[in-house]
């Protein structure tokens, strides 16, 4: 009888617990930043997942090594005429992530942005996958936006510019502090000619006191960029992914005449050159 009455005990103990047990919500999705393995339901849009960013590591080759950018370094030109760059500003658009199966990783962020074109104003969403970098240390990092990683990465898919309808965006239509908004030093000629792709300014020599400024805009200059691991490398779950680029500098400028005026032939030289100066270097979880 003391056992029946023991068992009864038990059994009455553990239904009241279960009584009481309330099942907990939250994100189950591993790759999300806020995966709760404690969760027992998975909850209704409450992930957050990881934010991707772009860092430039800049450097300056010479023929017998490779050396930290600095802005404070007078470089040789190609006819050996010392100059000094003041800043570089460029903007990458359409930022996507190539696995090695073959599918791309987009950026998941959108943007409602008014566009002006013959005379008239309308509103669109674009995918927000658009970065301005500038180059004004020997490292800069960019963040990008949020993206869900998975699989291996095989590397960086990439456009140098940006194509319509986002080069006609109303730049007042976003917040300050996109990359998109007005920015000092005129990143934007209006609605006809679009954004300023890649802003070159530099002192001409040891002397000057101005700088000297080569604006590349307009589609003639846009450039498709493909930059690829050494190694592919697998996402870690739940973790920003820090995407690594050796930015060369010194191949900006390779058969540059800093003091040339001819601006046309130093804008047909600095799109062709800068394609050539990225490497993916490394992807990082942080």
């Amino acid at each position: 009888m003391k056992q029946y009455y023991h068992c009864l005990g038990i059994s009455l103990l553990i239904l009241l617990l279960s009584a009481c047990y309330e099942p907990t919500e939250g994100c189950l999705d591993v790759r999300a930043s806020n995966f709760d393995i404690d969760a027992d339901d998975s909850c209704a849009d409450c992930c957050t997942f990881p934010e991707l960013s772009l860092r430039f590591n800049n450097v300056w080759s010479y023929a017998d090594t490779t050396v930290s950018f600095g802005l404070d370094t007078f470089y040789l030109d190609v006819q050996d005429h010392p100059f000094l760059i003041d800043r570089i500003r460029f903007y990458w658009s359409n930022i996507r992530l190539q696995l090695t199966n073959g599918e791309v990783l987009r950026i998941q962020d959108s943007l409602d942005i008014s566009i002006a074109e013959a005379g008239d104003t309308s509103m669109t969403t674009i995918l927000d996958d658009i970065a301005l970098a500038e180059i004004s240390s020997s490292s800069r990092t960019v963040q990008v936006g949020t993206v869900i990683p998975d699989g291996t990465l095989l590397g960086l898919r990439t456009t140098f510019g940006i194509s319509d309808p986002t080069n006609k965006a109303i730049t007042t239509s976003v917040s300050t502090s996109h990359p998109l908004a007005p920015q000092a030093g005129q990143m934007n000629f209006g609605s006809d000619l679009g954004y300023v792709f890649a802003k070159i300014e530099y002192f001409t020599d040891t002397m000057a006191t101005d700088t000297m400024a080569i604006n590349l805009y307009g589609s003639d200059f846009i450039r498709e960029l493909s930059l690829d691991l050494s190694a592919p490398t697998v996402f870690v779950d739940g973790f920003n992914p820090t995407l690594v680029i050796e930015q060369d500098i010194s191949r900006w400028f390779e058969g540059i005449d800093a003091r040339s005026t001819d601006t046309t032939a130093l804008k047909n030289q600095f799109v062709q050159n800068l394609t050539q100066s990225f490497l993916l270097t490394e992807l990082l979880a942080e």
